[in-house]
């Protein structure tokens, strides 16, 4: 049940996850864990690009625009393809890339299954941020798969790279070498962590302005530091504890009552849950007018929706994307709420 400080959605307050059941993580045919879902995917292009002959680097067009600048300043030879971010079904052709290519292959919101072709082919990364321990993410054929951690697990900080049990790669996922010093992503942790503690126990405006301002400070942080560190060994054991739960039960559960309670509207679609399972409730606008407004309006209801994402220009009919919270923070009684909230708003 929120808090109506702190609302519904945005970032994950601290939060006790033994009352969370632990799923399997039998998929993980080896890996490693980060400060953030950008150095895992970093780390596997550079070992991809030390251990092939690599022409391009291929990103698909909609993707999170502060990532796509982050590594246009690490690569020179970046490419973008195009693929509708919302049809579940839409599948990459392969055979328009190089055998030395890398193709990054988005499971957009958890909802895709990414076919791997038998014939010749680039290198296939997937990047599973949005559908961590999705159908998709789980039954994998990649070569290598990447996820930022911390828009599912309630984490200050973390990503992890694998290898997926049916990948036929012959590369191994080395350790990083651990440093003698304190490094940025140690300052960064601190902060979000101190911003999650308080958002937990936050009763007045000045303590939500505080954990705003130290989960901001955190991010900028994130933002603009470039090398890959390895892991605080404090942090790594929180990471892994933190790992493999069931989370989509709870988004599952949610999204059902949901389809229950929402009324149609012109202004947007619902994303189907097709092949996975949903990141949260997804809808999906033509206008990106209608997209602020309808933002706007669950904001004034202490509801934070996400924009995913922003700055993306695509040639499809549907072209923006609001994700609204329904994981495991909620109950019956908040999806109502937010049901509620997105009924009454007239486009």
């Amino acid at each position: 049940m929120k808090s109506n400080i702190i609302g519904y959605g945005s970032f994950f307050h601290k939060t006790d996850l033994k009352k969370l059941p632990a799923v399997s993580n039998s998929f993980l045919n080896g890996h490693q864990l980060f400060y953030a879902g950008r150095y895992a995917m970093k780390y596997v292009f550079d070992k991809l690009i030390q251990n092939h002959e690599i022409v391009h680097i291929w990103l698909p067009q909609y993707y999170c625009p502060f990532v796509k600048e982050w590594l246009e300043t690490a690569y020179s030879n970046l490419k973008y393809y195009d693929i509708d971010p919302f049809d579940p079904y839409a599948q990459i052709d392969y055979s328009t890339f190089s055998t030395k290519d890398i193709v990054l292959a988005n499971n957009y919101w958890g909802l895709k299954k990414n076919t791997i072709p038998t014939r010749a082919r680039p290198l296939i990364v997937e990047d599973h941020s949005h559908g961590w321990l999705s159908p998709g993410c789980i039954e994998s054929e990649a070569d290598l798969c990447i996820a930022s951690l911390r828009k599912t697990v309630p984490l200050p900080l973390g990503g992890i790279a694998w290898k997926p049990l049916k990948s036929s790669l012959q590369l191994s996922l080395p350790q990083l070498k651990s440093l003698p010093n304190a490094h940025e992503m140690e300052v960064a942790w601190k902060l979000v962590d101190t911003a999650m503690a308080l958002k937990a126990n936050c009763t007045t405006e000045k303590d939500k302005t505080q954990f705003l301002e130290d989960y901001g400070k955190g991010e900028q942080l994130l933002r603009t530091t470039q090398e890959i560190v390895p892991l605080n060994p404090d942090h790594e054991k929180v990471m892994a504890q933190a790992l493999c739960k069931d989370y989509n039960a709870y988004k599952l559960k949610n999204w059902d009552t949901m389809q229950t309670l929402l009324k149609g509207n012109d202004a947007f679609k619902v994303l189907p849950k097709a092949q996975g399972t949903p990141f949260g409730l997804l809808l999906a606008f033509k206008k990106e007018d209608d997209l602020k407004r309808l933002k706007q309006h669950l904001i004034s209801k202490t509801i934070y929706p996400a924009e995913l994402w922003p700055k993306n220009n695509i040639h499809h009919d549907y072209k923006f994307l609001l994700n609204i919270h329904i994981d495991f923070r909620y109950g019956k009684a908040d999806i109502a709420y937010i049901a509620s909230a997105i009924n009454e708003w007239n486009n």
